[in-house]
C-alpha cells in the first residue's frame, strides 16, 4: 500500500461514475442553496456532505446536524465545540451558516451599525436584490458620503466586508485585535485614494470576483475531500487498515491536543495501535486515556510530514501483523518479550521507525 500510485489511484476514484455523478450534482446545485433546510432536504447534497465529512453513519440525526450548522464554532458552547467526536466540529467549519438558518454569505442588513439610510436606498421596494449586488451598491455610496477615518471603516460591517475581500487583507489582521487592525489599515490603504469614483468601481469588482474566487475554492475543495473520502472507502474494503491509514495520513496534520484523537473513533484506533494502548481502554476516563497519550507520544510532531510517515508506516506494519498474520495486540511490542507471535522481519521493520526526539 505504501508504495502505490495513489493520484492514479484517486483518479480513477473520481472517474467513477456513480462518484462523478454525485460531484456533478453537487457542483450544480449547492450554489443554489440559501438555508440549511435547503441543504438538509436534498438527500443528495445532505448525503454528499455527511459522507465528504466522514460523518455516514450519523445522516439520522438531521436534528443534531440542524443545530451543528446553525451554531457554528465560535460560541464555545456550541454543540459542536461539546461533543466529544471532532468530525461534527469538521462539519460545522466546513459548511458555515449563520443562527438564523440561512447559509453563511448571506449579509445581515439588519445590523444596526449599518447606515439606515444607505441601507433603505439600495433596497429596491419589490425586488430581491442580490447581497452582492447590494453590498456593492452601499460601498461606493457610503465611502464617498462620510468615510473619512479607518475606525469609521472599521465599525461598519458592509463596508469591511467588501474591503477585506476586495483588498485581499491577510487573515490574521482581519481575526485580529482591534489596535492591530487600525495599524495595518493606516499603514497599507490610502482612504482618500479609495473614494476616488474609478478606485471605487475597481474595488467592487475585485469584491465580486473575490467572492467568486472564495466559492469556487471552497467547491473544489469539498469536491476533493468526496473523492479522498471515497477512495479511502474503496481501499477500505479491501482493507480496512488501509482506510484507517489514508484518513490519517490527511487529517494528523491538523491535530492539536490528544483530545481531538479520543474524539475521532479513526484516529484513536490509529494511535492507539501505534502506541499500544490496550482495548481495555477504550471507554474508561477520557482524561486518563488523553494523559496516557501525551505521556507516549507529542502530538505537536503531527505538523511534521515526515513524523506522519514514520507513524502511518509503523501504524501499516503493526495492522498488517494483527489482523493479516493473526498475531498478538500490540501492546506486546512494548512488553519485555515482544517478540511473541510477531515476525522477526515485522518487528525490525517497527523497531527501524524512529519518531523525532
Amino acid at each position: 500500500m505504501l508504495n502505490r500510485d495513489l493520484p492514479a489511484a484517486k483518479d480513477r476514484t473520481a472517474k467513477d461514475p456513480e462518484i462523478a455523478r454525485e460531484i456533478q450534482y453537487y457542483e450544480e446545485n449547492f450554489k443554489n442553496v440559501e438555508t440549511v433546510d435547503d441543504l438538509l432536504n436534498d438527500y443528495r447534497l445532505y448525503n454528499f456532505m455527511m459522507k465528504t465529512m466522514g460523518l455516514e453513519d450519523m445522516a439520522y440525526a438531521k436534528g443534531m446536524v440542524r443545530k451543528v450548522l446553525v451554531e457554528g464554532t465560535t460560541d464555545e458552547k456550541a454543540l459542536a465545540n461539546t461533543l466529544n467526536d471532532a468530525r461534527f466540529k469538521e462539519l460545522a467549519e466546513a459548511f458555515p451558516f449563520n443562527k438564523d438558518g440561512t447559509i453563511e454569505g448571506t449579509f445581515d442588513w439588519t445590523n444596526e451599525a449599518l447606515d439606515e439610510k444607505v441601507v433603505r436606498y439600495t433596497n429596491v421596494p419589490g425586488e430581491k436584490v442580490e447581497d452582492i449586488d447590494r453590498l456593492a451598491d452601499y460601498y461606493q455610496q457610503k465611502m464617498q458620503r462620510n468615510v473619512g477615518l479607518t475606525v469609521q471603516l472599521l465599525a461598519d460591517p458592509a463596508l469591511y466586508k467588501v474591503v477585506t475581500i476586495a483588498y485581499d487583507i491577510p487573515q490574521e489582521i482581519i481575526d485580529g485585535p482591534k489596535e492591530e487592525r487600525i495599524e495595518w489599515f493606516d499603514k497599507n490603504l490610502d482612504l482618500d485614494e479609495m473614494k476616488k469614483p474609478s478606485e471605487l468601481k475597481d474595488a467592487v469588482e475585485k469584491f465580486k470576483d473575490g467572492l467568486e474566487a472564495q466559492r469556487v475554492e471552497s467547491t473544489k475543495n469539498i469536491v476533493e475531500k468526496y473523492i479522498q473520502v471515497s477512495f479511502e472507502e474503496d481501499e477500505g474494503e479491501q482493507n480496512e487498515g488501509v482506510r484507517l491509514a489514508l484518513n490519517f495520513q490527511r487529517t494528523a496534520k491538523d491535530i492539536t491536543d490528544a483530545y481531538e484523537i479520543l474524539g475521532s473513533p479513526a484516529l484513536y484506533q490509529v494511535v492507539r495501535t501505534v502506541l499500544g494502548m490496550p482495548e481495555e481502554m477504550v471507554g474508561t476516563d477520557i482524561d486518563n486515556q488523553a494523559a496516557v497519550i501525551n505521556e507516549k507520544f507529542d502530538v505537536e510532531k503531527f505538523k511534521d510530514p515526515a513524523e506522519v510517515d514514520k507513524f502511518v508506516k509503523k501504524f501499516v506494519i503493526l495492522y498488517d501483523a494483527q489482523n493479516g498474520i493473526g498475531t498478538a495486540p500490540s501492546v506486546q511490542l512494548f512488553a519485555s518479550n515482544p517478540g511473541v507471535g510477531i515476525p522477526e522481519n515485522v518487528l525490525t521493520a517497527v523497531n527501524a521507525l524512529k519518531f523525532g526526539g
